[in-house]
């Protein structure tokens, strides 16, 4: 039987959000299969997230970034959704189970960050 690997969703953004480092223009801060978190040059923090269920793009209260948290997902059978965006939070639920990647950005023209589930034999 083939299982998803995925870390624990909530535990995840948590740790992104709580620790931040030092970086310059659009870096990434730490990045793994299904999440990443980044810096925009103009200071604020990103990250993303996708499960089987849920996807999500956070924007930090810092910086002074005035772009939002931009998601899109691609679920098995239907493909990807279309862009969605908010001030502080993009998320898109699949109670199926369904998601397999998501996309994420800090604006509309901004650096597309990719995460992607996983699956093992």
């Amino acid at each position: 039987m083939r299982k998803r690997a995925i870390t624990v969703f909530g535990a995840t953004v948590a740790a992104f959000l709580l620790t931040t480092t030092a970086a310059s223009a659009d870096s990434i801060i730490t990045a793994g299969e299904n999440n990443i978190k980044w810096r925009r040059d103009c200071d604020t923090v990103y990250a993303g997230a996708v499960a089987p269920t849920y996807a999500v793009t956070i924007k930090q209260n810092n910086g002074s970034c005035a772009g939002h948290a931009w998601l899109r997902v691609h679920a098995s059978g239907t493909g990807w959704t279309g862009w969605v965006h908010d001030s502080t939070e993009a998320e898109l639920k699949s109670p199926a189970g369904r998601i397999t990647r998501a996309q994420h950005k800090g604006c509309e023209n901004c650096t597309v960050y990719s995460t992607e589930l996983r699956e093992l034999d």
